[in-house]
């Protein structure tokens, strides 16, 4: 699941290495030209000498392998963060009370939503998922249109369907959204006189 977290650690880290790329190519450049600082040359080449003595270290080698292993833990954490799947299965209706608690399948009422959404002019097919993005409840609506569909129309009925969803369901921290994708080849949309 994408949380808060997972994306303030992504944004991060994306700013940490883009600052040490430029970082490196401002100096392969500065390298490059052969400018002195302070008046002192830059080397023509390059001397190993240390770093090859510091991996002939006998500790080198467990080292590197505990880092490794380390960066290979972080690396596999980051990519559940990614992936873990965020779907909602069961959703707590607005109705549940002390007496009682009423739900209903998550993929069932988004599903209704995305056939009703579906029945639209110039909507080919629709499909229906509930999610949990970045901490909110969203039912998600992928719609796959017509190239000459009427965009009004369609913003229209979206409007509708998600009214409808969040008045069957009452439930305030419902977000709606809908994705729409432009067929390739249109079938041709009929028009109404």
């Amino acid at each position: 699941m994408t949380t808060r977290k997972t994306l303030l650690i992504d944004r991060f880290t994306t700013f940490v290495l883009a600052l040490l790329f430029i970082a490196g190519g401002a100096a392969a450049i500065w390298w490059w030209t052969g400018r002195p600082i302070d008046g002192t040359e830059l080397p023509t080449t390059s001397d190993t000498t240390a770093a090859s003595d510091l991996v002939a270290q006998d500790w080198f080698a467990w080292t590197a392998a505990v880092v490794g292993v380390l960066l290979a833990l972080v690396a596999l954490r980051w990519i559940a963060a990614h992936v873990t799947p965020n779907k909602v299965s069961r959703l707590r209706l607005g109705a549940s009370d002390t007496t009682g608690r009423l739900d209903a399948s998550a993929q069932k009422v988004a599903g209704a939503a995305a056939d009703a959404y579906a029945d639209t002019l110039g909507v080919r097919s629709a499909k229906g998922s509930v999610v949990r993005d970045r901490g909110q409840l969203v039912a998600r609506i992928d719609a796959t249109i017509e190239p000459d569909s009427d965009l009004a129309l369609l913003s229209r009925r979206a409007d509708e369907v998600s009214s409808q969803l969040l008045s069957v369901l009452e439930r305030p921290d419902l977000r709606c959204s809908l994705h729409l994708k432009v067929a390739l080849r249109g079938r041709g949309v009929p028009r109404a006189l």
